[in-house]
C-alpha cells in the first residue's frame, strides 16, 4: 500500500527523502489514521520516521515520544533541528532554562514532538502539563524494554500504559529493532487499551555474513577477523567488562589499529571524544561495553565482533545489526568457551520464581543455542524471532560445501557437552530450524566429565576476592557461616559473568544480593 500524498509531500519537505523506505509507509499511514500500531523493524530500517513524521502533519497536538536513553533524545534532535520541527526534550541532564524553556515551548503548542524518559512521564508534574494539551499520538521508542522477556527489560516501561490512559488515551505506536513473538505479545497486552495492528518487518540481513568460534588466548582471532577486509575499515568489538575493554583498546592500538575504548566508567568528556572520532574517522575501531548500542548510525561498520558470548539473542541482533546498514557485505564475529555455554544451560532455581528471572534465563540459553547450533546460524537466529527461513549460504556453517560438515559435527557434540557439564542432561539444539541436517547416528559422546573451568582472569580474580571479603563481613553480621551466604562456585560465577542488575538470576537466593551487586558494580 503506498502513502497518501501528504505524507509523501511531508517526507520530501520535511525531510529530504524522495520515497519512504520499505515498511515505512504503511505504519506512517496507519499512525495518521489515528491507528494503534507496533512496528518491529530491524536496524537501519528508518523507525524514528514512523513518529516524527506524524509530528509535521498539519493539525494541532502534540507527538509524545518516550525514549530510554538522553543520549539517544539529544541525536534525534540535531538530527530534527533543520526539518522545521518543533522538537525538545524534558531529562534529567538538562539545566533548569532549558527544563524550562521546553516546557513553555510544550505549553505554548510550539513543540510538536516532546521526548522524555518513562520515569519524567511518571511524575505527577509532566502528567499535568500534558493532560493540558492534545497528544495526538503516543510513540514508545525501544517498546521492548517493556517486556520481562526483552532483553532490556526496565520497570519503568511497565507503567507507560496507565499513563497513557491517564492522557486520555491517545493512538499509541510502539517500535523496536528486537522482539521475538512472546515479547511482542507482551507488549501489546501492557501498552495497549485497544488491539493493535502488527506491522513486522523480516529480520533477515542478506549481507551480513555470521561466524561463531571458541576462543583462545590472547587477541589473534580478532586482529585476524577485523583484518579480513579491505585497509582501514570501521568496525566495533564488543566486551563483557570495563577492564577488558580498556586492555584491548591499548592492545589493538599498539598493533596499528585507530582503536577507541567506550563504557560507562569513562568520563563524559572521554566517552564523547570516542564517539565522536568514530563517526568521523575513517577506519576507526570502537571497542566497548554495551553502553555503546543504542542511536548509532554510522552506515559503513564493516564488521562486529563479540569479544564474549553476549547475554540474549535481542541484544547479538541489535549489536550486530550496526554493521552493513548502508547494503554492503558486512562480517559478525562471536567468541565463546565451553565454559560459558555449560553456565547459560545451567538452569538456576530463580528462573521458576518470578517472569523477569524465567525471561533472563531464556534469553541467556537461547545465546548458547545459537553458539551450539549444527545448522544454519541465520536459520536459527530468525527462529528465535519466530520467522521461518531456508539457509542463508554465507555464515561458517553455510559456507565451504561438504567441507563445513566437520564444523556443523564439532558445534553439535560441543552443544551436547555444555548441556551436559550443566547438568542439563537434554540434547544440546537440534530442533526444526536445523531441519536441513542429514540424518546421521551420532558418534557416542563420553561420559560426562567435569568440564575444565579456564583460569580466572587477573580482573576476575580481583573481583572474586572482593566478593570473598563481602561475603565474609555478611556472614559476620548474620552469624551464618560463609558457605550458607553465598558457596565458592556462586561466587566465581558472579567473578566470571559480573551481573549488572538485581533481577539476576545469579543473585538469587543468596544473602544480601543488593550487598554483593554492590561490590560488582565497583568493580566494573
Amino acid at each position: 500500500m503506498t502513502a497518501d500524498l501528504s505524507a509523501q509531500e511531508l517526507l520530501r519537505s520535511n525531510f529530504g527523502f524522495a520515497d519512504f523506505l520499505p515498511g515505512q509507509a504503511e505504519v506512517v499511514e496507519a499512525v495518521l489514521d489515528g491507528r494503534d500500531a507496533i512496528a518491529i523493524m530491524p536496524t537501519g530500517s528508518g523507525k524514528s520516521l514512523l513518529y516524527q513524521l506524524p509530528a509535521a502533519a498539519p493539525g494541532g497536538g502534540l507527538v509524545l515520544v518516550c525514549s530510554p536513553l538522553i543520549a539517544l533524545m539529544r541525536d534525534q534532535l540535531r538530527t530534527l533541528a533543520g526539518s522545521g520541527i518543533g522538537a525538545v526534550a524534558l531529562h534529567s541532564m538538562q539545566e533548569d532554562d532549558e527544563a524550562a524553556a521546553a516546557i513553555d515551548a510544550v505549553a505554548s503548542g510550539r513543540a510538536k514532538l516532546l521526548y522524555a524518559a518513562p520515569e519524567r512521564l511518571a511524575q505527577d508534574g509532566t502528567q499535568n502539563l500534558l493532560r493540558s494539551i492534545r497528544i495526538k499520538l503516543f510513540a514508545v521508542d525501544e517498546a521492548h524494554c517493556v517486556s520481562h522477556w526483552g532483553h532490556e527489560f526496565r520497570p519503568d516501561y511497565r507503567a507507560l500504559g496507565d499513563i497513557a490512559r491517564k492522557l486520555g488515551a491517545p493512538p499509541v505506536l510502539a517500535v523496536t529493532a528486537t522482539a521475538g513473538p512472546r515479547t511482542r505479545d507482551d507488549i501489546a497486552r501492557t501498552l495497549f487499551s485497544r488491539p493493535p495492528q502488527i506491522f513486522q518487518r523480516s529480520f533477515a540481513r542478506p549481507n551480513l555474513a555470521l561466524d561463531f568460534a571458541q576462543k583462545r588466548a590472547g587477541p589473534r582471532q580478532i586482529v585476524e577477523f577485523a583484518r579480513k577486509g579491505r585497509a582501514k575499515e570501521s568496525g566495533i568489538i564488543y566486551c563483557n567488562s570495563r577492564n577488558k575493554t580498556d586492555a584491548l583498546a591499548r592492545e589493538l592500538s599498539r598493533l596499528g589499529f585507530d582503536a577507541l575504548p567506550y563504557h560507562a566508567g569513562l568520563d563524559a568528556h572521554t566517552r564523547s571524544e570516542s564517539q565522536d572520532a568514530f563517526f568521523s574517522r575513517k577506519g576507526a575501531v570502537m571497542v566497548a561495553t554495551i553502553a555503546f548500542g543504542m542511536g548509532v548510525d554510522k552506515p559503513d561498520v564493516r564488521f562486529i565482533i563479540h569479544a564474549d558470548l553476549p547475554t540474549s539473542v535481542e541484544g547479538y541482533y541489535q549489536e550486530i545489526g550496526r554493521a552493513g546498514r548502508d547494503g554492503a557485505p558486512a562480517r559478525a564475529l562471536t567468541l565463546f568457551s565451553p565454559a560459558e555455554l555449560a553456565l547459560r544451560w545451567r538452569i538456576p532455581d530463580a528462573a521458576q520464581d518470578t517472569d523477569a528471572a524465567a525471561g533472563d534465563y531464556a534469553r541467556r540459553q537461547a545465546m548458547a543455542r545459537l553458539a551450539a547450533a549444527p545448522g544454519c546460524r541465520f536459520q536459527r537466529l530468525l527462529a528465535e524471532f519466530g520467522e521461518e527461513s531456508g539457509s542463508c549460504g554465507r555464515c561458517d556453517h553455510c559456507r565451504g560445501g561438504p567441507m563445513a560438515w566437520p564444523r556443523r559435527l564439532s558445534s553439535f557434540a560441543l552443544g551436547w557437552r555444555a548441556a551436559l557439564a550443566s547438568g542439563f542432561a537434554a540434547r544440546a539444539d537440534i530442533s526444526e530450524g536445523d531441519a536441513d541436517l542429514p540424518e546421521f547416528a551420532p558418534a557416542p559422546i563420553d561420559a560426562p566429565r567435569r568440564q575444565e573451568e579456564p583460569p580466572l582472569t587477573v580482573a576476575e580474580a580481583r573481583l572474586l576476592r572482593a566478593l570473598e571479603a563481602e561475603r565474609l563481613a555478611i556472614a559476620k553480621r548474620r552469624r551464618l557461616a560463609p558457605r550458607v551466604v553465598a558457596s565458592e562456585q556462586a561466587l566465581r560465577a558472579l567473578a566470571r559473568e559480573r551481573p549488572r542488575s538485581a533481577d539476576d538470576p545469579l543473585l538469587r537466593g543468596l544473602e544480601e544480593p543488593a550487598a554483593l551487586l554492590r561490590v560488582i558494580r565497583e568493580a566494573l
